[in-house]
């Protein structure tokens, strides 16, 4: 997930630009105990030029240990086959050679035919999630090449005319990816290299509605392959802490070392209040939470503060010093705050407002919209 900018405390300054992992094209680890779509699989070679008794194995890209299948050439010949759970990217290796073509590896009969000087070039038959593939990676590799370049460019510029102009192209060819990306799921909704496609691309666009529309448009297989669930899992780890959201129970310890968990205030309208003494915004905003406190404190309103401070005694002086009379928790861990980490914040100060049955009806309140809020819903 993208750093959020902003002109608050955050976790970095972010002068360069990211290079939104320029969608890798290989694969993340299964767990091989995932029995969805399970099947088997053959791959019938016949490379010209291939030495006799030349190992042939089928791996996961970058884990050469990872082995699914494993034989020996003949005549050019060879023939691989066993189980695959679900559709996912195996590279063919030829020991004694360097080039490792990908195959995008499902319950399918699958030929290949080529010559051994050109195994980057090999035909692909029989498989119509690899011809998904080989399309994909066609259109796709040379946006991927030129995202890259350009990042790298714009990252040794200094602020100037110039990097501005890089950045605007940066962002059209952005646009150019996630155009073919929509172009591919509106033409193969079913195929399971279209959810992988949407993950690995997701990065260049972060927004959660464009990853959920398309997910949407999905049909009901390519939602439940590994990387259709795994679109789910990122959706639904995005929307911790949305408005209209339950919100997510956890337990820090208050200043005296007791647990306290946002649940114990269930019934209660609750503003979630991430601050640190160090944080010169939090400070500055503390007399307006103050002051909301006050006022709604006796009318079934508490607050909750959660700190990313890492020395205790600081902490504990400026809950003193801003006069913060109400629950306090923190497990000194600064940005690695396990409950800042689960709302995935990035800058602070934040704040979400749940209500009485758990829900998240309001995200950073400032100033007086902090009151405001309140006073609609409770001066009723």
């Amino acid at each position: 997930m993208l750093l959020v900018f902003c002109r608050n405390a955050t976790r970095s300054n972010m002068k360069k630009l990211l290079p939104l992992l320029l969608f890798p094209f290989f694969s993340i680890a299964q767990n091989v105990n995932d029995s969805t779509i399970k099947g088997d699989f053959s791959i019938t070679g016949n490379i010209k030029g291939l030495p006799d008794s030349t190992m042939v194995f089928l791996a996961r890209p970058g884990q050469p240990s990872d082995v699914l299948a494993t034989t020996y050439a003949q005549k050019g010949k060879f023939n691989l086959f066993g189980k695959v759970v679900d559709g996912d990217i195996y590279q063919l290796n030829f020991i004694g050679f360097p080039d490792q073509p990908d195959v995008f590896l499902t319950p399918a009969k699958i030929n290949v035919t080529g010559d051994v000087k050109t195994l980057k070039k090999l035909v692909f038959t029989g498989s119509t999630a690899q011809n998904d593939y080989q399309s994909y990676t066609l259109k796709f590799n040379a946006l991927k090449d030129r995202l890259a370049n350009l990042a790298g460019v714009i990252n040794k510029t200094p602020e100037s005319r110039k990097r501005d102009s890089l950045i605007n192209i940066f962002e059209k060819n952005k646009q150019k990816v996630l155009e073919q990306v929509d172009l591919f799921v509106k033409a193969k909704p079913a195929s399971p290299v279209t959810p992988f496609i949407i993950y690995v691309t997701s990065p260049v666009d972060n927004n959660v509605n464009g990853l959920e529309n398309r997910y949407s448009a999905l049909l009901p297989a390519a939602k439940e392959t590994f990387y259709g669930r795994e679109i789910a899992k990122l959706l639904a780890s995005s929307k911790i802490g949305m408005e209209g959201t339950q919100a997510i129970d956890f337990t820090q310890n208050d200043t005296a070392n007791n647990p306290v968990s946002l649940s114990s205030f269930k019934g209660k309208y609750v503003l979630v209040d991430f601050w640190a003494s160090w944080c010169g915004p939090c400070r500055h905003e503390n007399p307006a939470v103050v002051a909301a406190y006050n006022q709604y404190k006796d009318k079934n309103f508490t607050i909750l503060s959660v700190s990313l401070d890492q020395n205790k005694d600081k902490w504990k002086q400026a809950i003193l010093a801003d006069n913060l009379t109400w629950t306090h928790v923190s497990d000194l861990k600064y940005w690695q705050n396990e409950v800042a980490q689960l709302y995935h914040i990035q800058s602070i100060p934040a704040n979400m407002l749940i209500d009485p049955s758990g829900k998240i009806i309001a995200r950073d309140l400032r100033g007086e919209a902090l009151s405001e809020t309140l006073g609609k819903l409770l001066n009723k």
